[in-house]
């Protein structure tokens, strides 16, 4: 069984049912193959309250749960934060503006950081940029020399994905990269859906 962090390319695929408020997703390999599973929990009354209210998901495999995430309720700009199986914190995704196309920064536990930018009108695309050598997370300013290290395309959404609001999410990576990034942009695309949802939700 391949790992679902160890594959430089994943789609991520949205299911929702009719009345569901929840993420869930399908992690799957470019062949087809199921890699893993991302699923969220809700806090009470997050049905009714959306963002404002924390949830938590948990990305799983055959083998049982490999990573959680935890993003805490706010009026504002999101976070997620992961954490590994057995407790080692991986890193954070922070959403980076209220506004237009969102953007996040990244930052994993041993200090390397980055960007995620992209998504302007019209457009179904984000690149995403390492800056830098490893540096306080949010020290990140005009003039660093990034290195682009993956991009995130959201597909054309068939007719029953239409029906139901999900989308579909390629992820493609550096193959250079190590399991602790790919796994961090991983938590990057799951950020950017649960925030398209919840402005489309709050009318934003």
């Amino acid at each position: 069984m391949t790992d679902v962090f160890d594959a430089p390319d994943v789609l991520l695929h949205e299911h929702r049912g009719t009345f569901s408020v929840r993420h869930r997703y399908e992690i799957v390999l470019p062949d087809g193959t199921p890699a893993a599973a991302v699923e969220e929990t809700l806090a009470a009354g997050g049905a009714f309250f959306g963002r404002v209210v924390s949830s938590r998901y948990l990305v799983q495999d055959a083998s049982g749960v490999l990573l959680a995430i935890e993003r805490p309720g706010s009026f504002g700009k999101s976070e997620f934060f992961a954490t590994w199986a057995d407790g080692r914190p991986l890193g954070r995704v922070r959403q980076e503006n209220s506004w237009a196309a969102p953007r996040f920064e990244f930052a994993l536990a041993d200090g390397r950081h980055g960007r995620m930018t992209g998504g302007g009108w019209g457009s179904r695309d984000w690149d995403v940029a390492l800056h830098g050598d490893p540096r306080p997370a949010g020290s990140w300013k005009p003039g660093d020399e990034p290195r682009r290290i993956a991009a995130v395309h959201r597909e054309r959404r068939s007719f029953d994905r239409v029906l139901v609001d999900a989308d579909a999410f390629a992820l493609s990576t550096d193959p250079t990269l190590d399991r602790d990034l790919r796994a961090v942009l991983l938590v990057g695309v799951v950020a950017l859906d649960a925030v398209r949802d919840a402005r489309k939700n709050s009318g934003d």
